[in-house]
């Protein structure tokens, strides 16, 4: 379990269990959700935490062991001594947060005499900083005080005990005598007057320790440099004992792999000589090695940022380290260096570190190499770690960079998926516009389903139709008629309904004997139903039966299924026999045009049958009838023209002839 625990850094999640439990502290594991600047073996945030309570004895009436620890680290900083975080007060325990690190005597079993060999170069060099530049004594070089990085690098700790030379007297080696390593502690230290050379007998101890199970010809001057330990670094006169830094000159320090390791840590001071040279033989002299030695001590510096932007490296040694090695290797392509698991557990961790650089030239060379190694991520660590950074990228003024990041996108697409890479709703716009299925016995040995194409020697009456086949009377001639197209008649004229079926019994014998040359042009016949049929519907070109036919057979479609079924073949084949026929009578594909075509009005035949008879309007003329005038017709009463009688008195009325006609 994890608990919070409030301190200066945000989202710090300490373990509950103790790696490492000493007199003056307990050594903890924790993460920092928020933050990937401190670096661990799995780039996730891993940090150290030390708790230390107050302790009693006369070194630490002024401040707690833990605390000078803590004010040592802040104060020297080395790339060979642990690295200082953070420190807080909680009650009346001091926290000490640092790099991740774990105590060498846990993991020292596991390491390679290479490893070691590198690892007390690193104790060295911190040594000899703080002697000759810092002009301080460690007082505690033991196994104890050494910590090994997430990255397999030692740190020099245990600062606890570090002082001035000044202040390294006989009283105070007694007093710190009691948490001491008691093996690194000269037995005659109180009788020498000369008290600086306390830490060139204790590392001359450690010496022995770290290479106890190490066979002496296991590593380059292994034998020599422990007799030169023994004869002078624990020399019974502490005047003849050498200074540190002598030992950096030694052959142990100096072979082959120990130069390799020097060169790339001190890389910025090398000319540019130095590094072509460098970088063009560094491959073929680390083949010799084990590989996981060389992942694990050298991987970081391969890929280092100084390494990474030189040009040289970049084309002689970032290509192989990026790609894992492949027993299968196509031919004329170069192997990768390190091997599959050996990638996955060493550089794996570094690349989704530099997936987090800001810097173009890194991003780009890691993008150029994407498809090399995109394949040892886990689907959760692309989608949480390498996605949003590739996405990120896409947002960038560099045409080069976007144009790079959407390429490794492309790579991601079949591995998450398009909904994980892209995002968003998405819509089917394209279909598969292949055929639904081809029998593998058609395809020749020459052909390739990859490019969707399909070669075959088989004559085109051997093919396989997707259409089907429709055999005429006669059963020496076939004619391949599509269901699916429908072909755009024109609506039958007023009184079509008269003609009798006897005109397409008529016209169908009449066209029925057609010659076998016509399977010359099967594909074009097949071309003209689909895209011509419609626009040669026109009764210049047509015999009017065609149109007669297809008037009769929408207005089937309504009948039952069964009288479907009956007549459908017949009718379909002359729809067919009608397309063709028209197409022999077209010598240009234009004259389907309606506005190239042309139309002799005076050249009526008289055969001809006139659509539009029985539409001409009968306008009648209005009949005129002529009425004889009738000599009495003056004399006629009417009741709405009235003309009175003189000869009727004035007061007489209607009289009863009102209703009289």
């Amino acid at each position: 379990m994890m608990g919070n625990d409030s301190s200066q850094l945000s989202g710090l999640e300490i373990e509950e269990k103790a790696i490492e439990i000493t007199d003056f502290w307990c050594h903890y594991q924790a993460t920092i959700n928020d933050s990937c600047r401190y670096f661990s073996l799995k780039g996730d945030g891993s940090v150290s935490v030390f708790k230390g309570e107050a302790a009693v004895g006369p070194l630490w009436s002024i401040s707690t062991p833990l605390e000078k620890f803590s004010n040592n680290l802040l104060k020297y900083r080395h790339p060979c001594i642990v690295r200082y975080i953070s420190a807080w007060q909680q009650r009346s325990t001091l926290h000490l947060a640092t790099e991740y690190v774990q105590p060498l005597s846990h993991i020292l079993q596991s390491l390679t005499p290479l490893q070691i060999c590198i690892g007390l170069n690193n104790i060295l060099r911190a040594l000899v900083f703080l002697q000759e530049q810092a002009g301080m004594s460690h007082n505690n070089v033991s196994v104890s005080a050494i910590y090994v990085t997430g990255d397999g690098q030692w740190k020099l700790g245990g600062l606890q005990y570090l002082c001035p030379f000044v202040d390294v007297t006989a009283a105070y080696l007694r007093h710190a005598r009691i948490h001491r390593y008691d093996k690194a502690v000269d037995p005659n230290e109180d009788s020498y007057e000369i008290t600086t050379k306390v830490d060139q007998y204790a590392f001359a101890v450690l010496v022995d320790d770290v290479f106890k199970d190490c066979k002496d010809d296991e590593v380059p001057h292994l034998k020599e440099f422990k007799k030169y330990c023994r004869d002078y670094l624990q020399h019974q006169n502490p005047a003849k004992r050498p200074n540190l830094s002598e030992l950096l000159i030694h052959n142990f320090f100096n072979h082959e792999f120990i130069s390799i390791y020097k060169f790339l840590n001190f890389l910025p001071l090398k000319s540019e000589e130095e590094k072509c040279q460098f970088f063009s033989n560094i491959l073929e002299n680390l083949k010799c090695y084990d590989e996981e030695t060389v992942a694990k001590q050298l991987g970081g510096l391969l890929l280092s940022r100084l390494t990474m932007l030189d040009q040289t490296a970049r084309k002689d040694v970032i290509p192989f380290i990026l790609k894992p090695k492949n027993d299968r290797i196509p031919n004329g392509e170069a192997s990768g260096f390190f091997s599959l698991s050996v990638f996955k557990e060493h550089i794996k961790p570094r690349l989704m570190q530099l997936f987090g650089v800001r810097d173009s030239q890194i991003r780009m060379l890691l993008l150029r190499h994407f498809s090399k190694f995109v394949h040892v991520f886990s689907h959760e660590e692309l989608s949480q770690h390498i996605l949003p950074e590739l996405l990120l990228g896409i947002k960038d003024v560099d045409d080069s960079l976007v144009s790079a990041t959407l390429i490794c996108l492309s790579e991601l697409v079949p591995i998450l998926g398009a909904d994980t890479v892209i995002g968003g709703k998405r819509s089917k716009f394209f279909s598969d516009g292949r055929p639904n299925s081809k029998p593998k016995s058609l395809l020749s040995a020459t052909s390739q389903a990859t490019d969707n194409v399909y070669v075959t020697t088989k004559s085109l009456r051997d093919l396989p139709c997707s259409e089907e086949i429709y055999e005429t009377d006669d059963r020496n001639e076939l004619i391949s008629f599509d269901k699916s197209i429908t072909l755009n008649e024109r609506p039958s004229p007023v009184g079509g309904e008269s003609l009798d079926d006897d005109i397409i019994v008529t016209e169908l014998h009449t066209n029925k004997e057609e010659s076998e040359d016509d399977w010359s042009d099967w594909e074009n016949n097949r071309q003209l139903t689909t895209k011509v049929a419609p626009a040669i519907l026109d009764e210049d070109v047509i015999p009017k039966h065609f149109v007669r036919m297809k008037s009769i057979e929408e207005n089937s479609t309504s009948a039952s299924n069964s009288s479907m079924k009956v007549i459908s073949e017949s009718r379909t084949t002359l729809l067919q026999k009608a397309a063709i026929e028209a197409k022999k009578n077209i010598l240009d594909i234009s004259e389907l045009d309606i506005k190239n075509q042309k139309y002799d009005f005076s050249k009526k035949s008289s055969d001809e049958f006139d659509f539009f008879a029985d539409m001409t309007p009968v306008i009648e003329k209005p009949t005129i009838v002529n009425i004889a005038q009738n000599s009495d017709s003056q004399n006629l009463s009417s009741k709405l023209n009235f003309v009175p009688d003189e000869s009727i008195e004035e007061n007489e009325a209607w009289g009863e002839d009102w209703n009289d006609e």
